[in-house]
């Protein structure tokens, strides 16, 4: 007779497991019907059309809001912010005058979460979900995202990426470090930076702030705030954004769970938005690493059905 009182992480594993042998000839997470519009479109695409045209659909768009959005820092060359709010034609007053800093706002926000969609195209890559038939386009959009993001070697991350899922949270973990938070962050940035990696970063900013100076005419210190504000800090508040939302907080405390990871319940946009659903949906990610970023929440929802099944037959024995 199985006891009333069971362990819950027996069973989150017999619930994995029952996911497993549902979706055993190839996984295809697309069974809870989602009742939030966006969730419910992006699984309809992937369940009318292949994973590879839903998974490069996504990364292209993702990379296309990240390059669309670039050319803002040459914008207006006049003013010494681009402004998206320049053509309200206001009159003078303080909507006006503030108006400019909420653009600036506007512009970093956007391009940190756009630049943090870029990272997560490269960890799709990773794990072979943006193009899964087609490897050499896969690793290929992997390559590109990894170098555009913040200048790395797609190699690099491949190779400590698959030594994290291989023993998360252990010393020879690359992406957890002991001792807090800041002991943390700066040994996970510590060990991303690398010569090269600094080299180019450094030299595609100057090379940014010559090309609006020289070409442009825009002068030198506003043409430098321009650089930092669309495309420096973005990619750094983006790393800060993937470290916080998709490692520090799924693997602080080095959860008891089998893949030492934990999810939770956060509302789907607010998910989305933290970190494209890793953050909210890590648990599912380690034991399902095969599944996309766009398919993890409905996972998560068959996992969490699952495990009310298992608890409720467990507990009427």
């Amino acid at each position: 007779m199985v006891p009333r009182a069971v362990d819950t992480t027996a069973i989150t594993a017999m619930a994995h497991g029952m996911l497993r042998e549902v979706h055993a000839s190839g996984f295809a997470p697309l069974i809870v019907e989602p009742t939030f519009a966006p969730r419910r479109i992006l699984s309809e695409l992937g369940s009318a059309y292949p994973r590879d045209v839903v998974g490069l659909g996504l990364a292209a768009t993702i990379f296309g809001g990240w390059l669309t959005t670039l050319p803002l820092m040459f914008a207006q060359p006049e003013a010494a912010l681009p402004n998206l709010f320049a053509g309200l034609g206001l009159a003078p007053g303080p909507l006006a005058a503030a108006l400019p800093a909420a653009s600036a706002v506007l512009v970093m926000a956007f391009r940190t979460w756009i630049t943090t969609g870029v990272f997560v195209t490269v960890h799709d890559a990773i794990h072979g979900q943006v193009a899964p038939s087609f490897p050499r386009v896969n690793h290929l959009v992997g390559s590109v995202c990894a170098f555009c993001y913040a200048s790395f070697s797609y190699k690099l991350l491949y190779r400590d990426h698959n030594k994290h899922h291989a023993n998360p949270t252990a010393v020879d973990d690359p992406d957890y470090h002991e001792g807090g938070l800041k002991r943390w962050l700066l040994g996970f940035l510590a060990h991303y930076s690398t010569f090269w990696q600094l080299f180019w970063e450094s030299f595609q900013f100057w090379s940014f702030v010559a090309v609006g100076q020289r070409l442009m005419g825009i002068p030198f210190g506003h043409m430098t705030a321009r650089v930092a504000l669309v495309w420096a800090l973005p990619s750094l508040l983006s790393g800060l954004q993937l470290f916080y939302f998709g490692t520090y907080l799924p693997h602080r405390n080095s959860p008891s769970s089998k893949h030492h990871a934990r999810s939770n319940d956060w509302p789907w946009v607010v998910s989305l938005v933290t970190c494209f659903h890793f953050g909210c949906c890590h648990e599912e990610h380690h034991a399902f690493p095969s599944v996309a970023w766009w398919e993890l929440p409905t996972v998560r929802a068959q996992r969490k059905g699952l495990e009310g099944q298992v608890r409720a037959k467990c507990t009427s024995n």
